[in-house]
C-alpha cells in the first residue's frame, strides 16, 4: 500500500515548454545584470563565457555563505575581472532564475491533485536545484508548500539524483520505508534514483520531448539532447501522461 507520494518538482509539477528560449531569456537577464556591475563586452562574447555554465566544475568559495548557484555567478564574475557585491549576486541570482522560469509554468492540475492526495498521503519533494532559496520562495508564492511533509533539495543536502541516498531525508521526515513510496519525475535520472533506493518509480511523460523541451543548460550553439530528458526506453517503468493519473495508482 502507498502511503507516500514523492515528487519531482521541474518537469513534473512543473512543465518544461521551449527551455531554448528560456535560457536565451537567461542569458540576456544575466547580460543585463552584468552590465549594471560594470561590464564592458559584447553579448556575443559573453554568451561564449556562459556556455555549459551548469556543467562546469562547482566553484570552492567558502566564504560568503553563497548556494552553488551564486557560487557560479560569482566565479564568472571573477573570471570577467568583475568583483562582485554579495548583495549583486543575491539580486542576479533571483532575476536569472526568474527569467528562466516564466518557460517552466506550474502544471494547471497540479494544486489540485496534491488536495486530493494530502487527505490520505504524506507528500514529499525531492529535486535537484542548486539555490534553495528560489524553490522556497517558488513554492511559496504558488501556495505548495503547505503540501510537502517533506523538501529535499540537493544542494541543502549534499546529495543529487541519481544517487539513492537523497530519498532518506525525505524517508525519515515522513516516517516512511521505501515499500510504502512512489516517486514521479520526468528523467531518466529520476527513475534511476528510485529504482535504486526501492521506491517504486512513476514517469511522468506528457508527450514526446522534443529539443526544446530538454535542454538543462545554456549553450551557445544548437544544445545537445540530455539524455536524462529523453524517453525511457522500458516497458516495466509506470508511464503517466498527466498527473490526474495518479490518482488511480497511488488510492
Amino acid at each position: 500500500m502507498i502511503k507516500g507520494v514523492f515528487f519531482d518538482l521541474f518537469g513534473t509539477l512543473m512543465i518544461y515548454t521551449d527551455m531554448q528560449e528560456a535560457w536565451e531569456n537567461w542569458l540576456q537577464t544575466l547580460y543585463d545584470c552584468f552590465e549594471d556591475c560594470g561590464l564592458k563586452m559584447s553579448q556575443k562574447s559573453f554568451a561564449s563565457k556562459c556556455n555549459g555554465f551548469l556543467a562546469k566544475e562547482e566553484p570552492e568559495f567558502k566564504k560568503f555563505n553563497l548556494t552553488i548557484y551564486e557560487k557560479r555567478l560569482y566565479s564568472l564574475g571573477l573570471d570577467l575581472k568583475l568583483q562582485l557585491e554579495i548583495e549583486d549576486i543575491r539580486e542576479m541570482a533571483n532575476k536569472t532564475i526568474k527569467a528562466w522560469q516564466k518557460f517552466v509554468p506550474l502544471d494547471p492540475d497540479a494544486i489540485s491533485i496534491l488536495e486530493v492526495l494530502e487527505k490520505n498521503k504524506i507528500i514529499a519533494l525531492i529535486t535537484n536545484f542548486d539555490h534553495p532559496p528560489y524553490v522556497y520562495s517558488l513554492l511559496s508564492e504558488l501556495k505548495l508548500t503547505k503540501f510537502f511533509n517533506s523538501i529535499t533539495i540537493s544542494s541543502e543536502v549534499g546529495v543529487k539524483k541519481p544517487d539513492p541516498t537523497i530519498f532518506s531525508f525525505a524517508l525519515k521526515e515522513a516516517k516512511l520505508k521505501v515499500n510504502e513510496v512512489c516517486y514521479i519525475g520526468d528523467s531518466n535520472e529520476d527513475i534511476e534514483a528510485a529504482r535504486s533506493a526501492k521506491i517504486y518509480p512513476i514517469l511522468i511523460q506528457r508527450k514526446i520531448n522534443t529539443r526544446n523541451e530538454i535542454v538543462d543548460d545554456y549553450n551557445v550553439e544548437e544544445p545537445p539532447l540530455n539524455p536524462d530528458r529523453s524517453v525511457v526506453i522500458d516497458k516495466n517503468v509506470k508511464k503517466i501522461k498527466n498527473l490526474k493519473e495518479l490518482i488511480n495508482i497511488v488510492n
